[in-house]
């Protein structure tokens, strides 16, 4: 299970918000998804959530994690910060 850091950070903002989450790991991104996403469908919001159990569970690698959770966050609309 690869639940530790991600090699590099995604800042991101969430629609009607001013707050700045820093989502440096697979749980982390796991929870923002299932718990305080904007949207609960679309093609890369369930992909990413697949991706981040398989993650959770198995012994995959952290990076496809984060992509999927970029993705998804470009799906959604959430603000991708650098």
């Amino acid at each position: 299970m690869d639940t530790g850091p991600w090699s590099e950070c995604v800042p991101i903002r969430m629609p009607n918000e001013t707050a700045v989450h820093m989502v440096s790991n697979t749980r982390q991104a796991a929870e923002l998804l299932s718990k305080h996403w904007p949207v609960n469908h679309g093609q890369a919001y369930e992909h990413a959530l697949d991706i981040c159990q398989a993650v959770l569970e198995r012994d995959w690698p952290s990076y496809v994690a984060r992509a999927a959770f970029v993705a998804a966050a470009r799906e959604a609309g959430v603000n991708l910060l650098d």
